[in-house]
């Protein structure tokens, strides 16, 4: 799985080059996640030109509590404390950094040592998803496929293939309240290998997003999966149905 989190490591490296070429103004809102293990705490943004450097608030495996506004240069530029100059201020040192895509964002923030890009300059690469109700509406799941492989994948009585990255969403709506069978299996030699397989519930009302990473031991094939689900069910911009002091389905 080392030539796995490579090629990871390569596409990654290649979206910040990107990133680096890009600059506009713009105005989002976006929430944080982190993935993996790291030091999430001491994390500062800009959210305007001149403004006071915010903290993020991260929770482990799910959108962080607070949205945070940003209205400036693309991309997005994240810091931590690096000492004060001779004038006592307190100098920032950039460690990460996303282009924004949309104006709804939610951003995954990853340690580069733990993804082997130890020959990174910042401590971060980040993934910026649509987040947005038309991106991923309630009652649709997405994957977001991490292996840095195609993976065959057995979900709703259907065989789809997930690229790395973000895949399109599906709906659930016909598929609610009972258990859906998932089995994921990866190309290997002459031969498919099961990396996963599983049996799933979903209730109305929660939009979802399953987070697949490499395996935790190497020479394993059994890779992780983690269920971010988020209930939007009384939020009306994803449910139009939904009014004031309706009770939760």
């Amino acid at each position: 799985m080392l030539k796995v989190l490579k090629i990871f490591a390569a596409a990654l490296a290649l979206s910040c080059t990107l990133t680096a070429q890009d600059s506009e103004t713009i105005r989002v809102d976006f929430r944080v996640m982190p993935i993996l293990s790291g030091e999430w705490t001491g994390i500062f943004y800009q959210p305007f030109v001149n403004g006071e450097m915010k903290e993020l608030e991260f929770q482990s495996l799910s959108r962080s509590f607070e949205t945070y506004p940003y209205a400036g240069e693309n991309p997005i530029i994240f810091y931590r404390k690096d000492g004060v100059d001779e004038n006592g201020k307190t100098i920032y040192a950039p460690v990460g950094r996303v282009l924004a895509k949309s104006k709804e964002l939610l951003l995954f923030f990853m340690v580069n040592k733990a993804i082997g890009r130890s020959d990174a300059i910042e401590e971060f690469s980040l993934i910026g998803l649509d987040d947005s109700p038309q991106a991923l509406p309630m009652n649709y799941i997405s994957f977001l496929n991490l292996t840095g492989v195609e993976l065959g994948c057995r979900f709703k009585n259907e065989n789809i293939l997930l690229r790395p990255g973000f895949n399109a969403p599906y709906s659930l709506r016909d598929s609610l309240s009972r258990d859906l069978f998932v089995g994921m299996v990866v190309q290997h030699e002459n031969s498919q290998r099961v990396v996963m397989k599983n049996n799933w519930r979903f209730e109305s009302g929660n939009r979802h997003i399953i987070l697949l990473l490499p395996p935790k031991k190497t020479g394993s094939f059994r890779i992780r999966a983690y269920r971010i689900t988020e209930y939007v069910g009384e939020n009306s911009k994803f449910n139009s149905a939904w009014t004031l002091g309706e009770a939760k389905p």
